[in-house]
């Protein structure tokens, strides 16, 4: 959830009646004649014939390229091998099982493929849940070294908002996260209101993104005036024919390029956040909802889909 590929971890699971709820080397060459200070490598006039060997020539070794099942597995290695990476997958299978269940609910010929693919997508919800227990200290982490900045920038405001508003509330939200799960999958044990406390930790997750969303504007404004410094400074190159330089800034300027898609995703991220935010972290968010269930599910199902996206087009470049 930090440097700029921020997290998005919400689901809810109510409590109501209707169930809403990853040895080769050569062998030592012996001197002949008991001349000890020559390897049988070396060749001089005097004893070429005696010394050269037939020595076994090793086999080219063609090294083909990579084929396109290569490529898409070290992708999936990299996805899948951290909890971050991870999550979003699983996120994914959550919100996708989601829009199949909804989507094939009247299906009168098959009446048990949408309630299985609603219970898949409430169970995957549980494991999200489970899977933020790692947060806490990854929070921890950003709020003491400003990671989540996502880099030095010239404006200071994104450190400060990356620092306090976005990893300071994320400190408080975990653990909230942690006591409203507790409370759903052990009642006897637990015994709270997990729907309070899992509103009171959405608030922390709203003013998270809206950090994320404040942040992400500030880094658009700073690389865009950027952009338009390099773009004048290649004009100048032009004109003076400095092939060299041109080939410097036309790289520096296509990794600005990437930096800009990559936040502007996250800003969108954040708009598809906002409502089922706001909707989780209102008191009778599970009895009595702000939205519906399809406006909620949908804008997270969107978001799930362009957190991916974003994800694997920072891993490809």
């Amino acid at each position: 959830i930090h440097n700029s590929t921020t997290m998005s971890l919400r689901q809810r699971r109510t409590q109501q009646p209707n169930g809403k709820v990853v040895d080769s080397s050569p062998p030592d060459l012996v001197p002949e004649d008991g001349d000890d200070t020559k390897s049988t490598y070396e060749v001089d006039d005097s004893t070429s014939e005696k010394t050269k060997l037939l020595l076994p020539t090793p086999p080219i070794q063609f090294i083909s390229p990579p084929s396109k099942l290569d490529n898409f597995l070290n992708t999936y290695n990299t996805f899948s091998g951290t909890t971050f990476y991870a999550d979003q997958g699983i996120k994914i299978l959550q919100w996708s099982s989601w829009a199949v269940s909804y989507l094939t609910q009247s299906n009168n010929k098959n009446n048990v493929l949408s309630p299985s693919m609603r219970k898949l997508y409430l169970d995957l919800s549980m494991t999200r849940y489970a899977l933020r227990f790692y947060g806490f200290l990854q929070s921890l982490e950003g709020f003491r070294s400003g990671s989540w900045a996502g880099g030095t920038w010239d404006n200071p405001m994104i450190a400060k908002i990356a620092k306090y508003l976005m990893a300071g509330g994320m400190l408080v939200y975990y653990p909230l996260e942690h006591v409203a799960y507790a409370g759903w999958q052990m009642p006897n044990l637990v015994k709270v209101d997990a729907n309070r406390y899992s509103a009171v930790s959405c608030r922390f997750w709203t003013a998270y993104i809206v950090g994320d969303f404040w942040v992400s504007c500030l880094k658009l404004k700073e690389m865009r005036k950027k952009l338009r410094d390099l773009q004048e400074l290649l004009t100048g190159k032009k004109k003076t024919d400095d092939k060299v330089a041109i080939e410097e800034i036309h790289q520096e300027e296509q990794t600005l390029l990437n930096k800009i898609r990559h936040v502007k995703l996250q800003a969108l991220r954040s708009v598809l956040f906002i409502l089922p935010a706001i909707n989780w972290s209102l008191p009778k968010w599970a009895s009595d909802p702000l939205l519906s269930e399809l406006t909620v599910n949908g804008l997270m199902l969107a978001e799930s889909y362009t957190c991916v996206y974003q994800s694997l087009r920072a891993i490809l470049g």
